[in-house]
């Protein structure tokens, strides 16, 4: 499985537009803390953001808003400590997303929010509001993090695992756990704030940790009902990278798969959507910009070399349109559309960069 003041965001942005803009580092300034404006994150202002400040999930109308997307988004704010805007997310986030049951809604389409949740989101946005309140000293965003986390252990586990949701409509949790859900920071915050113990943390994060590879690739779930894993015919290698993303580093299997994704990426010179598990043979002909940036933070996470990861996010922005002349500049575009996750993934791979100056 995988969104108050934005007249005056909006208008600053045109008046700053009007002055140019060029990708990397001759960028618009952000009206923040006079940080440069990423090129991908002016399109996300510009088009992918509603009226109402909600981040769309494609241009198309009426429009649909996801939790993935306000997660992505908020931990694209902590990371660039814009505080401001990350207040106006949180207030959606209570005002719009946040269930009764006190889990994130998964979609809003129509007016109308799903009664079920995502956990990778859930525990994304968790994380997030954590590292806010630790950075900003916001008593708030500790409160709702807790409450969040609380309403995970309580609704959003099944035999001592969190599982991929819960639909409030059926008050019923899913029996599988997907590998690239598992968030083993997240599992941290929930120990630290004393709502698993230590055994759970290390019972969840294990999935993950101990899940033994098959022909160089991860499960894509487990059971906990079989205590199984489950493997992909046709690897989606976003899910791949997703889940190799929170290994630890150094971690055996992560050296496995780095080395399969630089060896793949070297020899054909880019890396497609999917692959059949038991030839390692693309299964399709696209590329994705999401798959990109998830390659470069799973590649950073394991410190591989700068080189290669300096190469994976020139290959990742040539899907950018850099020419500020454009109408969708910034935009990650698929012909007259785009997706909120194709923009908001190569963000944030690329504000980790700049961070780590890998790139400039």
């Amino acid at each position: 499985m995988r969104y108050v003041l934005i007249g005056v965001i909006l208008c600053f942005l045109t008046i700053s537009l009007s002055v140019g803009c060029v990708k990397a580092g001759n960028k618009l300034n952000n009206d923040q803390n006079n940080e440069p404006l990423q090129s991908a994150e002016h399109f996300i202002n510009h088009h992918l953001m509603s009226d109402q400040g909600l981040i769309k999930t494609n241009l198309s109308d009426p429009p649909v808003y996801l939790s993935e997307s306000l997660g992505l988004w908020m931990e694209f704010l902590v990371g660039k400590k814009d505080s401001s805007h990350f207040q106006e997310q949180y207030q959606h986030l209570t005002k719009s997303f946040l269930m009764d049951n006190g889990l994130v809604t998964w979609k809003i389409e129509n007016g109308q929010a799903s009664a079920a949740n995502a956990l990778i989101d859930d525990l994304r946005i968790m994380l997030s509001l954590d590292q806010a309140a630790d950075l900003w000293g916001n008593r708030k965003y500790k409160k709702s993090a807790r409450e969040i986390g609380a309403a995970l252990k309580t609704h959003n586990m099944n035999n001592g695992i969190f599982t991929d949701f819960y639909d409030a409509s059926s008050q019923a949790a899913s029996k599988d756990i997907t590998l690239s859900y598992i968030m083993p920071d997240a599992l941290s915050v929930l120990k630290k704030n004393g709502i698993i113990d230590e055994e759970t943390e290390a019972r969840n994060a294990n999935i993950l940790y101990t899940a033994p590879l098959k022909n160089g690739f991860l499960p894509k779930t487990y059971s906990t009902e079989t205590k199984e894993y489950s493997y992909d015919n046709e690897v989606n290698l976003i899910d791949q990278l997703y889940a190799a993303w929170h290994l630890q580093p150094g971690d055996e299997k992560a050296a496995v798969l780095a080395g399969w994704i630089k060896q793949e990426f070297q020899a054909n010179g880019k890396l497609y959507g999917r692959y059949w598990a038991d030839t390692k043979k693309p299964a399709v002909q696209y590329e994705s910009p999401s798959v990109y940036a998830l390659a470069i933070l799973f590649l950073m996470n394991q410190a591989e070399d700068k080189t290669v990861i300096k190469t994976l996010y020139e290959k990742m922005i040539d899907f950018e349109i850099l020419d500020s002349s454009e109408t969708y500049y910034g935009g990650y575009m698929s012909g007259n559309d785009t997706h909120s996750f194709d923009n908001l993934l190569p963000l944030l791979a690329e504000r980790k960069l700049f961070d780590e100056n890998i790139v400039h």
